[in-house]
């Protein structure tokens, strides 16, 4: 069988999660070819993993004949530019969460793109949405949103906990949080798109979505989507007692984005789901989903868990082995992941892509959610700025 060959476009954090995944399943893929906003930083990928080729832009990978598939592992902020170079090179795509934002591009002399009229953000983002609509379906290609959450196994088990039952969702619940974001790029909206409510809330906002949607199909045929979202947004860090405080144990440098988000989703059926997003949780990172069904219901703590216990008085027993992500110690009680990934779902995502790709069945995480999804945040900056509810568009 002919592999598949991959092409990476980013040499970040996500990159190394995707290159592991793609390990997992090397019967499927091979990674050919990587480019980074800095060469060096490529070319560093490249040494480490032993891939082959070094481009000097994603326009060059796009347009390589040995590449099958474009994977998006750059900052949002760049998102658009490379899924159009895919398309037009009729390449297929796979995308890091969430599929796209506002970025101020249109109001370059705003410093505080975070004070920029967030119904202003919403239409624009409805407007990048159609255009990458447009872009995806007249090119042909496949789009895969990289959704982890969605292959995660204790999610990939409660669906069919929920199959067996027949019995509909009433309510969802599910968070990401942790003490803040190691990337530079997620302190101002500019180059982010948004704080904890997009580049976290994008995990467990895409998650209940997910569900809704296998429910719908399962039971009626077709996708229960969001109807309308009402949401808040601080930024905790930034309050006076925070300031007084001397030394925190979270990040605080935050420019112009929220650290904290809760969001309420209700569903076309009338079901509703509360979404935590933070950038203020100590204690590593929590992924986590709650579902509420007519006859059960289901927890799905994807981390931390109990699969594994340990203590240590001191924080340098354990050395250099990894624990779990963002912890701030290793002292006392920890939960140390055996295969972090595959608890969250990495390897598995990429099998059902190969299958995407080799088999033409359509993806788990699709095209479909990573709009929803985005369209859904943007919805809930609005509702956050308004204070009141927003019926989506």
């Amino acid at each position: 069988m002919n592999k598949i060959r991959v092409g990476i476009v980013g040499a970040g954090f996500v990159s190394h999660i995707h290159i592991a995944a793609y390990r997992e399943n090397r019967e499927f893929f091979k990674v050919v070819g990587v480019c980074a906003a800095h060469r060096e930083n490529a070319e560093r990928l490249a040494r480490q993993y032993g891939i082959e080729r070094v481009f000097d832009n994603f326009e060059q990978l796009s347009s390589c004949r040995d590449i099958d598939v474009v994977d998006v592992c750059v900052p949002t902020s760049v998102h658009d530019d490379v899924i159009f170079a895919a398309c037009e090179n009729k390449k297929h795509i796979i995308c890091e969460k969430p599929l796209t934002g506002y970025f101020g591009e249109d109001r370059p002399e705003i410093d505080c793109v975070g004070d920029i009229d967030k119904e202003h953000m919403y239409r624009k983002v409805l407007e990048k949405l159609a255009k990458i609509d447009e872009a995806v379906r007249s090119s042909g290609v496949k789009f895969m949103y990289a959704e982890n959450f969605v292959y995660a196994p204790a999610v990939t088990k409660a669906k069919r906990l929920i199959a067996a039952s027949k019995a509909p969702i009433l309510e969802l619940r599910a968070e990401e949080s942790h003490s803040g974001s190691h990337a530079s790029y997620s302190r101002r909206w500019r180059t982010a798109g948004g704080g904890s409510l997009l580049r976290m809330g994008s995990h467990p906002i895409g998650a209940v979505i997910h569900m809704k949607h296998f429910e719908g199909k399962l039971f009626y045929g077709k996708p229960i989507r969001v109807r309308s979202v009402f949401a808040e947004t601080a930024s905790l860090t930034k309050l006076e007692s925070v300031k007084r405080f001397g030394k925190p144990s979270m990040v605080t440098d935050w420019y112009d984005v929220e650290d904290w988000s809760c969001a309420v989703l209700t569903f076309e059926d009338g079901s509703k789901a509360i979404v935590i997003s933070n950038d203020v949780s100590l204690g590593g990172v929590k992924n986590l989903l709650q579902i509420n069904t007519v006859n059960g219901m289901i927890y799905c703590n994807m981390t931390p868990n109990n699969m594994m216990l340990a203590y240590t008085p001191n924080p340098d027993t354990w050395k250099d082995e990894y624990i779990a992500e963002k912890i701030e110690t290793k002292a006392g009680w920890t939960f140390p992941s055996p295969d972090e990934d595959w608890v969250r779902g990495y390897p598995q995502e990429m099998r059902d892509f190969a299958k995407c790709l080799l088999e033409g069945k359509e993806p788990e995480s699709d095209f479909e959610l990573a709009k929803e999804t985005v369209k859904v945040i943007y919805a809930a900056y609005l509702s956050a700025q308004k204070g009141e509810r927003i019926e989506l568009l």
